[in-house]
């Protein structure tokens, strides 16, 4: 699982769990500590940060689109 150390395998893994839980946070969480048990630490401080993350990758790639 080593896709998840950069951001953007983070952010697709996400995606691909996302459809697993009932709430983002809880696939994000999971994801997390999967990332604690191969890296010794969280990937983002908290959700928040995460999506912030997430959103401004989003965004950026919208704008190459337009």
């Amino acid at each position: 699982m080593i896709r998840i150390y950069s951001a953007d395998g983070f952010i697709r893994e996400f995606w691909s769990r996302a459809k697993n839980y009932k709430y983002l946070k809880e696939a994000y969480e999971s994801l997390e500590k999967e990332h604690i048990e191969i890296f010794g630490k969280r990937k983002y401080v908290d959700y928040n940060s995460f999506r912030v993350c997430r959103d401004r990758k989003v965004k950026n790639i919208q704008k190459k689109i337009t």
